[in-house]
């Protein structure tokens, strides 16, 4: 497993999972997903059946449409990623699964805005605020990261919003696994 949709596709298949819905549709990017209902939410037309921003989409789906997995990928500016994921939570199913992309980059230059900018800081912030949820950051791919209903230890130390911060702390900030350990957390 090398990329952000074999991660989906493993849950997929291991959870039996049934609903899909992708935040910041890149083209071709649902094909690769194999799920019985897909959703797709992005500003542009193309293969998502949702053309909006995600907070518009959040505001106007029911409160009982809910996704087993949900894929992260939209805007990459801290704040609008969590609420991304804030908003998620309230659409997963009982058991499912949200995946963050960009979200642990492996290099400075990738902190530009037209990649994974700032995300990391909205994955640290429920790092150290939410102890209602199990998360784990993939050392592929630029960080896809799991997010799930459960319970954590919080990053206790004070965050800095800087490269060096993160590329000293990150594998206990961003609670960082290889795919061994995710596949066996999965089990």
């Amino acid at each position: 497993m090398n990329t952000s949709q074999d991660i989906i596709n493993y849950l997929i298949e291991t959870k039996n999972y049934s609903r899909f819905l992708e935040i910041g549709v890149r083209w071709g990017s649902l094909n690769y997903i194999k799920c019985n209902h897909k959703d797709g939410v992005d500003i542009n037309s193309g293969e998502n059946n949702y053309v909006m921003t995600s907070d518009e989409f959040f505001k106007t789906i029911p409160a009982d449409q809910m996704y087993d997995i949900i894929y992260v990928d939209g805007g990459h500016e801290k704040n609008q990623v969590l609420r991304d994921i804030e908003n998620s939570l309230e659409h997963l199913k009982e058991g499912g699964t949200i995946v963050c992309h960009d979200i642990n980059p492996p290099e400075k230059g990738h902190l530009n805005p037209r990649y994974c900018h700032n995300s990391w800081e909205a994955w640290a912030q429920l790092r150290t605020s939410r102890e209602d949820l199990e998360m784990y950051a993939l050392n592929i791919d630029l960080g896809p990261g799991i997010i799930r209903r459960g319970s954590q230890s919080l990053y206790i130390d004070e965050l800095e919003s800087s490269w060096d911060y993160l590329n000293n702390n990150r594998k206990q900030l961003l609670n960082e696994i290889t795919v061994e350990e995710f596949m066996e957390i999965i089990k």
